[in-house]
């Protein structure tokens, strides 16, 4: 993997966090304000179709090929931009 393809991995797995993030904000009430169920497919579906999407934009950008680093990029930035907004409430 070239350097070029490194950043802008690293670059995507950062957006891609914020990018979860806002749309896991959005769809929330409509996981969480319904019966049991309808939770756990909507949670299903929704990260399903995040998870598809993140990996065929790596596909795009370098052959595919995913390395740890990027992933816990990703998942830190959504924990932190999660994180952040509950402290700001208290």
């Amino acid at each position: 993997m070239t350097l070029k393809e490194q950043i802008l991995s690293f670059i995507f797995s950062f957006l891609a966090g914020i990018i979860i993030q806002l749309i896991y904000k959005f769809s929330y009430k409509y996981i969480y304000n319904v019966k049991k169920i309808y939770t756990f497919l909507n949670s299903l579906l929704l990260f399903t179709n995040i998870t598809l999407i993140y990996f065929k934009i790596f596909y795009y950008i370098n052959g595919g090929i995913i390395n740890i680093y990027f992933l816990l990029i990703t998942v830190l930035t959504f924990l932190y931009l999660n994180n952040k907004k509950f402290t700001k409430k208290m």
